[in-house]
């Protein structure tokens, strides 16, 4: 039953969770308020969501309140046994967030609120299907930080990781493990029902302008967001790789299996590109829009003057650096302005053999592309090529899709 209010912002945002029905199992945290948030940001990813209340967090917010944000609530296991039909139905388990109390009671096999009636019947899914196959389960702790410290609560955890379910890390402060951002919890459910394709696969992405510094104050750079590279990233990240991502435009975002290194400089990315490679890599994205110039940086403040003369020296290709000692799969970004979609084309295309890449995305930026949410791009590689346009979100799937379909 999808509520008329929600299907106004079902996959507004995204469609990476369309077609999925998640449940949701409230307890008894204070940081039972954000569910309310949690829920309704499903929902703008295309998800279906079903409420189940534990009885203690009714005295933290009321049924009426969550009812609103999700398409069906459940308060109480009645006689239609609920929890066997929504756990038919359902494609993933979030208990968010999961008290010391829950957690432990589904450990041990407990099941005495309907949250815990709910994971006891989901959990036993495990019994008769592999890992691999089974219904993900996914648990967001919220608690005092000594109870997360506490080795019999680690005990419980480690028992049900055990069998396949997945713990988002609190945020560790102000003695507390506390609900993480919203946004997180969202990457991992995508994450646990997106397709696998780059599973044990080491992915380095590099993403955002660089800055070089004319003195400590000013710098060059350009107009790039990062948002393509940023997205690229995570999408890879949710259909399983690990993921290293090298950028100017941090997101500080806290993932199993995702590094992010913060750089500024193009010679700094160059190095940084380089040290991760040389640990392993699968696929090298080159998604950044380094600088083609370098400039001496001067120690002080430039003074004010009517002339400025600026000398600038050429900057190193990260792609051409990388090509004299990594004979891997590459995909490498052009950005032009001004040319024909044929024009383009054939730039797009020298690129990918002159770097022996596997694919170049390149793309016309006068209008959109660099600094703004949408794009339009051309994907090429040697067998083909692929118009895509729209939120770079979706753009980056289009990207992905055709690398595994043509190259990978």
């Amino acid at each position: 039953m999808c509520l008329k209010h929600l299907n106004g912002i079902r996959g507004t945002k995204s469609k990476k969770l369309e077609g999925k029905k998640v449940i949701l199992g409230v307890t008894g945290s204070v940081a039972a308020i954000e569910s309310i948030k949690l829920s309704r940001e499903l929902i703008r990813r295309g998800a279906e969501v079903i409420g189940v209340l534990s009885r203690d967090v009714r005295r933290i917010i009321h049924p009426n309140a969550l009812e609103f944000g999700v398409d069906r609530l459940i308060t109480d296991i009645t006689g239609k046994i609920e929890h066997v039909s929504i756990s038919g139905e359902a494609d993933l388990l979030l208990i968010a967030p999961a008290t010391a109390n829950t957690i432990s009671k589904v450990a041990n096999g407990v099941a005495d609120t309907p949250v815990s009636l709910v994971a006891s019947m989901w959990i036993g899914n495990f019994e008769t299907s592999s890992s691999s196959t089974s219904k993900p389960v996914i648990f967001v702790p919220s608690m005092h930080k000594n109870m997360m410290n506490n080795p019999l609560i680690g005990e419980n955890i480690s028992r049900l990781e055990s069998f396949g379910a997945v713990f988002v890390s609190p945020v560790l402060e102000e003695n507390k493990a506390k609900f993480p951002d919203i946004d997180t919890i969202c990457l991992y459910v995508e994450r646990a029902l997106s397709p696998k394709d780059f599973e044990r696969k080491r992915v380095i992405v590099t993403s955002g302008p660089t800055y070089e510094h004319l003195d400590p104050i000013r710098f060059l750079s350009n107009k790039s967001s990062g948002r393509m590279g940023r997205e690229l990233a995570f999408e890879f990240w949710r259909r399983g790789a690990e993921v290293v991502h090298i950028t100017s435009r941090p997101t500080k975002i806290d993932l199993d299996n995702y590094k992010e290194l913060n750089v500024l400089s193009v010679n700094e990315m160059l190095r940084a590109s380089m040290n991760e490679v040389d640990k392993g890599c699968d696929l090298f994205v080159s998604a950044a829009a380094p600088s083609d110039f370098l400039v001496k940086m001067e120690e002080s403040k430039i003074k004010t003057s009517e002339e400025l003369v600026v000398r600038l020296t050429a900057a190193p290709k990260i792609i051409k650096e990388l090509r004299k000692e990594y004979n891997g799969q590459i995909i490498g970004f052009k950005a032009e302005t001004g040319v024909s979609d044929e024009q383009l084309y054939e730039i797009a295309y020298d690129k990918l053999l002159e770097d022996r890449l596997e694919m170049v995305v390149a793309n016309d930026v006068r209008d959109k592309g660099m600094g703004t949410e949408d794009s339009r791009v051309l994907i090429v590689t040697k067998d083909g090529k692929r118009w895509s346009e729209g939120l770079k979100a979706k753009i980056v799937e289009d990207i992905i899709d055709m690398f595994i379909e043509l190259v990978h």
